[in-house]
């Protein structure tokens, strides 16, 4: 399906084409035609299969450029993701001089922005959870908006803005709102979460799994000594020539590190991005790498969700985060829209579990062994912890708390039936480990016996 196609205003059309976006994606034809015909909805697509343009759309699509009043409010997690939500808008800005688009995030000129909104109110505002609410509070703009959009809704609610969401939407008034919400990791439990708020809405989804996308290639590489990963890290860099890399470490301390070492061995196309830098700071950046000064882009998970770089074809994992989402989340910087894209993972100790649970979801790992600066595709023995399994009477004291409690109703029932079978393993878990130990004390008697006999 095209865009042109579609029953949307020739200003959106023009702006489409300009940017040479023709063809939808599948999650847009899915979506689209419902949320074009202002009806709700929750959007579920892999990373880089053009959500933004769901709610974009029908947001363009209803305003009423005569009017000078806010329509449609976008909230967004994070400063950089309100940018670049902001900067697609302003795309159509440039056909559509009618058009009004305001930002509103957290840094120096905050109350310039408010200024800006209350004095000249955009027909569109974008901004993160918090400043957004302070505009409602405040009373800066109306209670009649027609649209809300909530990207990257899941990340909303694992940072604690609930709350704010939901005090949000209970100010809107108007009977009529539509809610639009996106994510790329959307799942039931979200979903059943947002019920209250989305009442009557349509779950739309263009896969059956987040973890699976044919345009990214996953790679662990590793030496067959498993040495310090910075030295494979290292060997690494000699094999490839990306157009622009990204390279992910767990924490800020390890990214100052693999930046450092960089910088001294001649990158000089590298540069460093994580949360201690200013807002500005962070925004110079970001327009650096969009005008290719930058190959590799050195970062901590701050710039792994919702950004979108064009060009960006190949991935480093220093380690593994301890979250698979989050790997996702790396790896989607990647292999969007219909570019591919290559994810390497730096193999170090103490991974193999993480790498175990990715593989049983679905990613298909290749394995490369790095030797005398040589990638050869060889099998990685994992080491994997074998789980214990709880015996038949404990098995069997599980199910009796089950049962007993299976035709109670009252409020936190399923909570006390959870702290009760927790209760029971954690014994369990406890009298196993003293019994390692008592074994690895008599075994240790032993050879100390045996010792002073010779």
């Amino acid at each position: 399906m095209y865009f042109n196609e579609l029953n949307i205003r020739y200003f959106i059309k023009q702006t489409l084409e300009q940017n040479h976006i023709v063809k939808l994606t599948k999650i847009q034809e899915e979506s689209l035609p419902f949320t074009l015909k202002n009806k709700s909805a929750i959007i579920t697509g892999q990373t880089g299969s053009g959500k933004t343009l769901c709610y974009v759309l029908p947001i363009l699509n209803t305003i009423d450029l005569t009017k000078k009043t806010t329509q449609a409010i976008i909230v967004v997690p994070t400063k950089e993701l309100a940018r670049q939500v902001y900067s697609k808008l302003l795309e159509f800005q440039v056909n559509e001089k009618l058009l009004r688009i305001g930002l509103i995030i957290g840094n120096s000129n905050l109350e310039q922005q408010k200024n800006q909104i209350k004095l000249n109110p955009p027909h569109i505002v974008v901004g993160t959870t918090v400043r957004i609410l302070e505009l409602i509070q405040q009373k800066i703009i109306n209670r009649n908006i027609k649209t809300i959009a909530l990207d990257e809704v899941d990340m909303l609610l694992d940072q604690g803005f609930a709350a704010q969401v939901n005090e949000i939407l209970s100010f809107i008034s108007s009977p009529d709102l539509q809610k639009i919400a996106c994510s790329a990791t959307t799942h039931e439990s979200i979903a059943n979460q947002f019920s209250k708020y989305f009442k009557d809405t349509k779950v739309i989804s263009a896969t059956k799994t987040i973890w699976a996308n044919q345009s990214i290639s996953h790679n662990i590489v590793y030496q067959s000594n498993n040495s310090d990963p910075l030295i494979t890290f290292k060997l690494l860099l000699k094999q490839i020539n990306p157009y622009l890399c990204f390279i992910f470490a767990n924490t800020r301390k390890e990214a100052n590190m693999l930046y450092d070492w960089m910088k001294k061995n001649n990158y000089e196309n590298c540069i460093l991005i994580h949360k201690d830098l200013s807002t500005r700071q962070r925004k110079h950046i970001f327009e650096d790498i969009n005008t290719n000064k930058y190959q590799y882009v050195v970062a901590t998970d701050l710039v792994s969700r919702g950004i979108d770089i064009v060009g960006a074809d190949v991935v480093i994992s220093y380690g593994l985060p301890q979250e698979g989402i989050w790997y996702m989340h790396r790896a989607g910087r990647v292999g969007r829209y219909k570019d591919s894209g290559t994810v390497f993972v730096v193999y170090r100790n103490g991974i193999d579990e993480n790498i175990n649970r990715l593989t049983r979801k679905g990613i298909n790992f290749h394995y490369y062994l790095i030797n005398n600066e040589k990638m050869t595709e060889k099998p990685l023995r994992l080491h994997l912890k074998h789980k214990k399994m709880f015996d038949t009477s404990t098995n069997e004291k599980i199910k009796r708390i089950i049962y007993s409690n299976s035709k109670k109703v009252k409020p936190g029932y399923k909570k006390k039936i959870k702290m009760q079978i927790n209760k029971i393993k954690q014994k369990v878990r406890h009298e196993y480990i003293e019994k390692q130990i008592k074994k690895q004390l008599i075994h240790k008697n032993i050879q100390d016996s045996k010792a002073k006999k010779h």
